[in-house]
């Protein structure tokens, strides 16, 4: 379990940042989440409230049934509902949002508030950027899965080959959705602490999603049963629990154990990169 954490020093200043080195392991994640839990509950319900948009177009899909296939509708839309909002979100909002995580997983000091703020507004643009590609990335996906998913269940009237086509091509979507949705891990960390062009953190991010393909697919499992456990007794009490901490809880698990790869590359490259500009 050790090896998925980790942490980074940073190459963006960013006030309340002070160096304390500790090791990447179990113990010191746990000692990490109790330490800054209250934080994290304050972190937690700003985030939400500054999140409220994208909150009501997940309950868009909420269905009105009482049925045995709306319950599970339901509990479908809490769960990747919660997940899109704890990783994906709306992106200028989750650049502060993780910038205080992840100075939190560094075991580093962040002031909630005004780090939080501080980061949206100095990340934006960018952000807004980002959050565009997110919008039609999300539109498209389902269109398209959708598409491909009726010619797969056709009968007769479509050929096997174009069955199989279409199958493949479902495949692929579901493979980019996925991979995509990863990227997201490393997305906003790299976009709070390095200078970067949206496609230079963009290509580092696929780079990482792919690289680490193992890792990440832990971290998923991990995040993934959290959202389960939330809403797998009650929905109200994963709605709560959402409200309180479960963003919080999932995002300083994803900074925790993706920063020892942003450490072991981009780090290093950045340090090579200074010394070829002090020599020239």
């Amino acid at each position: 379990m050790a090896g998925l954490f980790g942490f980074f020093d940073y190459t963006k200043p960013g006030k309340g940042v002070e160096k304390e080195e500790f090791k990447p392991n179990l113990s010191t994640f746990f000692r990490v989440l109790s330490t800054r839990f209250w934080k994290l509950l304050q972190l937690n319900l700003i985030y939400i409230i500054f999140s409220l948009p994208l909150i009501a177009v997940i309950f868009a899909f909420v269905p009105i049934g009482h049925g045995e296939v709306d319950i599970i509708a339901l509990f479908k839309v809490c769960i990747f509902g919660l997940l899109y909002l704890s990783v994906v979100g709306l992106a200028p909002v989750t650049t502060g949002f993780t910038y205080v995580l992840r100075n939190f997983s560094g075991n580093r000091h962040s002031w909630v508030f005004s780090d939080f703020f501080e980061h949206i507004k100095k990340n934006f643009k960018q952000a807004l950027l980002l959050l565009v590609i997110d919008v039609v990335i999300s539109l498209i996906v389902p269109f398209i899965y959708s598409f491909y998913t009726n010619i797969t269940n056709m009968g007769a009237e479509v050929s096997a080959f174009y069955k199989n086509i279409s199958f493949m091509a479902r495949t692929f979507v579901v493979m980019f959705s996925f991979i995509y949705f990863i990227m997201h891990f490393y997305i906003y960390q790299i976009m709070v602490t390095f200078d970067m062009k949206l496609k230079q953190i963009l290509k580092n991010s696929l780079i990482f999603a792919l690289s680490h393909l193992m890792r990440n697919i832990g971290v998923f499992i991990i995040i993934f049963a959290i959202a389960v456990l939330s809403f797998g007794y009650n929905t109200i009490i994963g709605v709560l629990l959402s409200i309180l901490i479960t963003p919080s809880l999932i995002g300083l698990i994803i900074n925790f154990t993706t920063q020892p790869v942003v450490r072991k590359h981009m780090m290093i490259q950045t340090a090579d990169d200074n010394k070829e500009t002090e020599q020239s």
